[in-house]
């Protein structure tokens, strides 16, 4: 339940100067700030304010986004499929008509650490080849690029390596100069508005790295112990990948899929993270296949398990795919579950594939009629 996992949030009046939200935002490391109107609840990110170039005399109503409220009794699952569905790093808790704090996207990384997925790799999670800027570039064009992009980072790169990282919140922070006792009541100030320095000026010099075989159980842990909201993932000088909190939520949600394929699965582990892990997987695998094979008639995937330790468990998937002409069978094993059901999706797909291949080359070129 979502109350087990309750922590500060920050709840402002809509009338509230953004200025002095963006003060507290930075002051208490938050990407975020809640305020009512109504009987509705509103959220102000960093990157809703990134894309507002001077928003000195605006108020937080002016960037407000409605979002779902969680009562205390919701369950953790439900908050992070909502994160991933709204992007957000947070959800307010609501009991009695009160915000008595928020679900922070960090629970969410810490639960999915401490699961089995946790031994998944990091590089079957991270977002590929994330585009990158140059050193000598512009904050201004780096704030372009995220937005354009929807991204809150950036990898920098300087002689073709790995020089940091510049984020959403560096470029909104750090652009706050500090007003001293009367920090909130000054408003932003003129230094807000030049976007012109160099991303060197702001940029973190010694990003969090990882390499693509590290468990994502490791770089969680030091994504949280670091206070880090990404971790770049490379190979020598390399950048591979980047992974960020999203990553992991999306880990563990789907988006609602039109598929009408009966779909069937037994022997799910008690885990709920890497249950739904699970789930998601082997519905995408039915709703990729489908592509296909347009006449599939049901589908269904067992789970069998075995340890030979507590803290590892070994799994061996079967699937069957029944269509209206034949039924395709298909099993793997390995550590990781939802690693299992990846593999099983591209072997699957190739022997789809190559029947095709197959049938055309039997029924020979067609010759046109004169």
């Amino acid at each position: 339940m979502v109350k087990n996992f309750l922590s500060e949030c920050i709840v402002v009046d809509p009338s509230t100067p953004i200025s002095k939200a963006i003060g507290l935002m930075k002051e208490n490391n938050s990407y975020e700030v809640f305020a009512w109107i109504g009987d509705k609840i509103g959220t102000v990110t960093v990157r809703d304010i990134l894309r507002v170039k001077s928003p000195a005399s605006m108020k937080v109503e002016s960037f407000l986004n409605f979002v779902p409220k969680l009562s205390v009794n919701a369950e953790l699952l439900q908050a992070a499929k909502m994160m991933a569905d709204y992007r957000l790093r947070a959800l307010p808790i609501v009991h009695k008509n009160r915000v008595i704090g928020k679900v922070d996207i960090k629970s969410i990384v810490s639960e999915v650490k401490n699961s089995a997925l946790g031994n998944i790799r990091v590089s079957k999670i991270m977002s590929p080849s994330p585009i990158t800027i140059s050193i000598k570039e512009k904050i201004s064009k780096a704030r372009e690029i995220m937005l354009r992009r929807k991204v809150d980072h950036l990898p920098v790169v300087k002689f073709k390596r790995v020089g940091g990282i510049i984020t959403s919140t560096q470029i909104v922070f750090s652009l706050m100069a500090d007003l001293g006792s009367d920090k909130y009541m000054a408003g932003v100030p003129d230094t807000f508005n030049p976007l012109d320095y160099p991303v060197e000026a702001i940029m973190s010099d010694s990003p969090l790295e990882c390499s693509p075989q590290t468990s994502i159980r490791m770089v969680a842990e030091n994504m949280l112990n670091q206070n880090s909201s990404y971790s770049l993932v490379t190979l020598g000088e390399e950048i591979q990948g980047i992974v960020t909190y999203r990553d992991f939520a999306k880990l563990i949600s789907l988006k609602e899929t039109k598929i009408n394929v009966p779909i069937y699965m037994i022997g799910l582990p008690d885990d709920p993270f890497e249950a739904e892990a699970a789930k998601i997987k082997f519905i995408r695998l039915i709703e990729g296949i489908s592509k296909l094979l347009p006449s599939i008639i049901e589908a269904r995937s067992t789970v069998k398990s075995s340890s030979l330790d507590k803290r590892r468990r070994r799994y061996e998937v079967n699937v069957n795919i029944r269509t209206a002409r034949k039924m395709i069978n298909y099993s793997s094993n390995g550590w990781d579950l939802p690693s299992i059901y990846d593999e099983i999706a591209n072997a699957i797909r190739k022997i789809v594939t190559a029947e095709k291949r197959i049938r055309r080359k039997r029924r020979g070129p067609v010759i046109p009629k004169e």
